[in-house]
């Protein structure tokens, strides 16, 4: 499993219908999306990433090879928001230190870490949904529950399965110029000259492609009709309710209790 695709597995999450289980990761953000303090994103990230592991059967490894990159990536949001954050908007500060220009305070501090971890969790419902969802039942799902016009279901098809091949494609083009001699300079001159290298043939490679689905959907009157028949029709089930039902209850719970338990003092606020 590559970062970030399917991984092909039989379990729940895997049997879930798409359009139910995008509505539940969809929701899941929203409440993200309003929480300002660190522990309901933290809380968040835990249980997808635990339901990820129990019930898609997505072993931790795969897990951590795919968010490792990116946590690394959220550090700067985390020192950023901790340097340049504005004491006064606290109504008694606790301040650490002094860095030069900088203060360094608790409230910067959990900022910073109220950022990352909402950027994590966000990552980690991206992951939950496309490590556990068939690229093909994706598209179906959103034509026949979803009720999008199959033209652009197609499309949303093609641009994801279009990903992994640009990926391979990328390998390829780095495994020809180490044969030929070709790159190996270093600084930012030598990486922008390899950039160039590599965008080239990957744009050519990538319009190919595009030309030769393109005339494939032509010579099948791809669009002639407005509808269409499909090979598999994909059933909304009793445990794709369940799945829904027990993920609302779930974030009010979670919600309920961190409030309960003053680690929040309500959306849009810093705790206490």
């Amino acid at each position: 499993m590559g970062l970030f695709s399917y991984y092909e597995q039989d379990s729940f999450l895997h049997r879930l219908n798409p359009t139910i289980k995008l509505l539940a990761i969809f929701l899941a953000v929203m409440v993200l999306t309003l929480a300002q303090d660190p522990y309901t994103p933290g809380t968040f990230l835990a249980l997808v990433l635990l339901t990820l592991w129990l019930a898609g059967r997505v072993p931790l490894k795969v897990i951590g090879r795919s968010l490792w990159p990116l946590v690394v990536l959220t550090l700067p949001f985390f020192v950023f928001n901790t340097l340049y954050f504005d004491v006064g908007r606290a109504a008694n500060p606790h301040i650490w230190l002094h860095l030069g220009p900088w203060i360094v305070a608790r409230e910067g501090a959990v900022s910073g870490l109220a950022l990352s971890l909402r950027i994590l969790a966000f990552i980690a419902c991206s992951l939950f949904f496309i490590a556990t969802t068939d690229p093909s039942d994706f598209a179906l799902s959103l034509i026949q529950q979803g009720h999008v016009p199959y033209r652009f279901g197609y499309a949303i098809l093609v641009a994801y399965r279009f990903l992994p091949l640009w990926t391979e494609e990328l390998a390829a083009i780095r495994a020809a110029h180490r044969v030929r001699g070709v790159g190996g300079n270093g600084g930012w001159r030598g990486k922008l000259r390899q950039f160039q290298r590599y965008a080239i043939p990957l744009l050519a490679s990538a319009i190919r492609k595009s030309e030769r689905v393109a005339i494939a959907m032509d010579s099948k009157a791809f669009g002639a009709m407005p509808d269409r028949t499909y090979y598999r029709e994909l059933q909304v089930r009793w445990s794709d309710w369940a799945f829904l039902i027990s993920a609302l209850v779930l974030l009010a719970a979670i919600f309920y209790l961190l409030t309960v338990l003053g680690l929040t003092s309500g959306f849009g606020s810093l705790p206490a």
